[in-house]
């Protein structure tokens, strides 16, 4: 079986100055957890929930150690109040977010007409969930780790 067997040929994608709300709207509204991100109709990333959240958590812990003096706190109350000031002023960052501020740069792909095994491992081999895939220089499909199930799945059946 070959990649471009069990592809995703409709790509949705995203774009370098969409906000980091628009990506989340895109991917609720698609179901989906990534997207390729084009610039001029070329890749030049990719982007997941997975990097929201981890940026999450980089701008939470910013917040957070900027407040050691306000630890340990002398009332449950007054630490359910330092975590709502926490959560607010990441909210207020996130507003300004780009996609292109949270993207992976570094774009993984592979051919339609690789095996679905050699796909396998490229997904193994950079720990990384989808591969752009790609033919002539443009893009042509979005290979995900559970397409790569589905495809190993009906070569059993």
């Amino acid at each position: 079986m070959l990649v471009r067997d069990v592809m995703q040929a409709d790509v949705v994608s995203v774009r370098a100055e969409d906000t980091v709300q628009h990506l989340d709207e895109v991917l609720s509204r698609k179901r989906i957890t990534g997207a390729p991100v084009l610039e001029d109709g070329r890749v030049i990333g990719v982007v997941s929930r997975t990097d929201v959240v981890r940026q999450l958590e980089v701008e939470r812990s910013r917040f957070e150690g900027s407040s050691w003096y306000l630890e340990p706190f002398d009332t449950d109350e007054a630490a359910g109040l330092w975590r709502a000031e926490v959560s607010e002023a990441v909210a207020a960052r996130m507003e300004t977010w780009r996609v292109r501020d949270l993207m992976t740069k570094e774009v993984r792909s592979i051919a339609p007409d690789a095996p679905l095994q050699e796909a396998a491992r490229e997904l193994l081999k950079h720990k990384v969930h989808r591969l752009v895939v790609m033919e002539g220089g443009a893009l042509v499909g979005l290979l995900s780790t559970m397409d790569v199930l589905r495809g190993f799945c009906a070569e059993d059946a």
